[in-house]
């Protein structure tokens, strides 16, 4: 059997060089901007309070009320 060969011409990574340019362009607006990561910090932080929740040891064993467990039968 043969030697595998490239049949490609791409460089590997390590050998590729990246540059950044700065592009101007309009102004932001700065109101979507903020909505964005006001929506993005929200739903990180409800990602990350029903992670605690999920590993979270109940504070007691005891059964629900009669009230609360006829309501959630309900549902």
């Amino acid at each position: 059997m043969s030697r595998y060969a490239k049949k490609t011409d791409r460089r590997p990574y390590e050998e590729r060089s990246f540059s950044v340019r700065a592009v101007h362009r309009d102004r932001a607006d700065l109101h979507k901007l903020a909505e964005v990561l006001i929506r993005l910090t929200l739903q990180e932080t409800g990602e990350s309070r029903a992670a605690r929740e999920a590993v979270r040891v109940p504070d007691t064993y005891r059964a629900a009320p009669d009230g609360l467990a006829a309501s959630e039968s309900a549902r």
